[in-house]
C-alpha cells in the first residue's frame, strides 16, 4: 500500500494538534498576550538550535522577502493576540463561526496574488465547512453588545490568518520550513514580550498551571500546529490548507467532549458531518491541490 506525501502527513498532524488549542487555554488563565508571547517564545528556544545549522538561507534572501518575513511574523503576532482575547470576550460559538471566515479571505487572497485556482469543488468544500460550522454555532450564536469586542477580535484573527498563510506560501518557496517557521515565532514573540509590561502584566509571575498551559500551546498548537501546517505550504494552496482548517471545530470538539463532558447535540453531530463532508471534497481535488 502506497504512503501518503509526507506534506499531506505533515498537514493531518498539523490540523489535529492545532484544533486543540481552546482545550488548552481553558488549563491556564493568563491574559490572551501572555498566552500568545510564551507560546512563541518557547517555540522559537526548542527549534533555534535546529534553525541555526540552516541559517545561510536567510543571507539568501532579497531585502524585500526579509521584510516580509518581519511583517508576517508581526501579522501572526496579531493573529494569536486577537483570537485568544476573541475568545475570551465572547461565546465559543461566535468566536467559532466568525474564524471560520478565513478560508473566503484566503481563497481570495490566493486568486488575487498567486492566481490559485478556485475551483467548484474548492468552493463546495468551502460552502460544506462553513456550513457545518454554522449548524454547530447557530443555536448557541449570541449576536449582543456583550459580545461585540470578541466578535471583533475573532473576525479580525480570520482576516490576519489568511494574510499570515498567503504570504506565508511566497516565502515557503525560498526557506525551508524549520528556518521559516523559526523566523516568524521568533518575531512574533517580541512585540508580544514587549506588551506585557506596557499592559501591567508579569512576564514571569505565573502559577504552575499557566506554565503548563504555555508549555502545551507552544509544543501542540504551536510547534506541531501551526509548523505542520506551513509545512504542507510548499507543495499546497495556501487556499485548500486554509479550507483544511475548518476540521479543526470537529476535532475540538470531540475532544473537548471526552476531556470536559461537553455535550454534544444534534446540531453538533449534525455540524461534525457536514465539516467532515467538507474535508472527503478537498480530498477528492488533491490532483489541484499541488502548487509545485
Amino acid at each position: 500500500m502506497r504512503s501518503p506525501p509526507f506534506h499531506l502527513v505533515f498537514l493531518a498532524v498539523g490540523l489535529v494538534a492545532a484544533s486543540q488549542s481552546g482545550n488548552i487555554v481553558r488549563i491556564g488563565d493568563a491574559s490572551g498576550v501572555a498566552i500568545a508571547a510564551w507560546r512563541l517564545v518557547l517555540a522559537t528556544a526548542v527549534l533555534a538550535p535546529f534553525a541555526w545549522r540552516q541559517r545561510h538561507e536567510l543571507r539568501t534572501l532579497s531585502r524585500r522577502d526579509a521584510a516580509l518575513v518581519v511583517v508576517v511574523g508581526l501579522i501572526l503576532a496579531a493573529h494569536f493576540v486577537a483570537f485568544i482575547s476573541g475568545v475570551q470576550r465572547t461565546t465559543v460559538a461566535n468566536a467559532m463561526l466568525f474564524f471560520a471566515i478565513n478560508p473566503l479571505f484566503t481563497a481570495l487572497a490566493g486568486w488575487w496574488f498567486f492566481r490559485e485556482r478556485v475551483g467548484p469543488r474548492l468552493l463546495v468544500s468551502i460552502g460544506l465547512g462553513l456550513a457545518g460550522v454554522a449548524v454547530m454555532g447557530g443555536a448557541d450564536l449570541a449576536l449582543s453588545g456583550d459580545h461585540l469586542t470578541g466578535d471583533a477580535l475573532a473576525l479580525l484573527s480570520a482576516l490576519l490568518f489568511s494574510v499570515y498563510f498567503t504570504l506565508g506560501k511566497h516565502l515557503r518557496r525560498g526557506l525551508s520550513n524549520t528556518v521559516y517557521v523559526t523566523a516568524i515565532y521568533g518575531v512574533a514573540a517580541v512585540p508580544c514580550l514587549l506588551a506585557l509590561p506596557l499592559l501591567g502584566l508579569p512576564l514571569l509571575a505565573y502559577s504552575p498551571r499557566n506554565w503548563a498551559c504555555f508549555a502545551m500551546m507552544a509544543a501542540i498548537p504551536t510547534l506541531l500546529g501551526h509548523s505542520g501546517m506551513n509545512h504542507a505550504l510548499r507543495r499546497i494552496d495556501a487556499s485548500r490548507v486554509s479550507t483544511a482548517t475548518l476540521v479543526e471545530p470537529l476535532l475540538g470538539g470531540l475532544v473537548a467532549f471526552w476531556i470536559w463532558s461537553e455535550e454534544m447535540s444534534l446540531a453538533t453531530a449534525g455540524g461534525y458531518a457536514l465539516i467532515a463532508a467538507s474535508v472527503l471534497v478537498l480530498l477528492s481535488d488533491r490532483k489541484r491541490a499541488s502548487a509545485g
